[in-house]
């Protein structure tokens, strides 16, 4: 991460929840992007802050001056219809927009619920290890269709990093975290614990790490 000058009136700021994945999505859309921000880390039980900033107790929010932006699918789109000149993110092309915005869909819904599974347990005071177990089955069955994806490419569409990739990326990642992230909080080594990507998944792990180089 870079920070801009704090008197630049079209200084980039995010507010930054960090293990959240819709959170790493924006933090890599910025770089891959070459963008500096200024990053404000965000107490998860103070949301007053965000509240402040956006009107709404949710993260990630960035400021582009005076322009508040929540939701990392409109920060994205935001990043690419006002940076025309650094790499896109999605496509000028229908049909390859139409796919972009399925693989999303896909990525938030039915690879992300393990992960939705998974933090209610790291919070709920008992965790259900048998509930982690079933979301690790779930993201391994669900990856499926990555691995099958990038068997001939390092990309899931257009051998290029797009939005479908930074959407989906940061999710698979909770799966396969290193042991230094995982010593970060109690959530991430819970996570480290008790959700798993399992076997035969070597072209997603790589992929993964590809994406997640730009979280930075």
């Amino acid at each position: 991460m870079t920070e801009s000058s704090a008197a630049d009136p079209k200084e980039i700021v995010l507010f930054d929840l960090a293990a959240s994945p819709n959170n790493m999505k924006a933090r890599i859309a910025l770089n891959f992007k070459g963008l500096p921000f200024k990053k404000i880390p965000v107490d998860p039980m103070d949301r007053a802050p965000i509240v402040e900033a956006s009107g709404q107790p949710l993260t990630p929010v960035m400021l582009h001056g005076e322009t508040v932006i929540y939701d990392s699918r409109a920060i994205l789109r935001y990043l690419d219809t006002n940076f025309r000149d650094t790499p896109p993110l999605f496509s000028s092309d229908k049909d390859t927009m139409s796919e972009i915005e399925r693989l999303e869909k896909f990525a938030r819904s039915a690879l992300s619920e393990g992960v939705g599974i998974v933090f209610a347990q790291a919070f709920s005071g008992d965790p259900d290890l048998d509930a982690c177990r079933n979301a690790s089955d779930m993201l391994h069955e669900r990856s499926a269709m990555l691995e099958e994806r990038l068997q001939d490419s390092d990309w899931l569409i257009d051998d290029r990093l797009t939005a479908a990739d930074v959407t989906a990326a940061p999710i698979v990642f909770l799966g396969m975290l290193p042991p230094e992230i995982a010593d970060v909080s109690p959530i991430a080594k819970f996570f480290f614990e008790n959700f798993k990507l399992g076997e035969r998944r070597e072209r997603t792990r790589a992929w993964t790490m590809r994406v997640m180089a730009y979280d930075r």
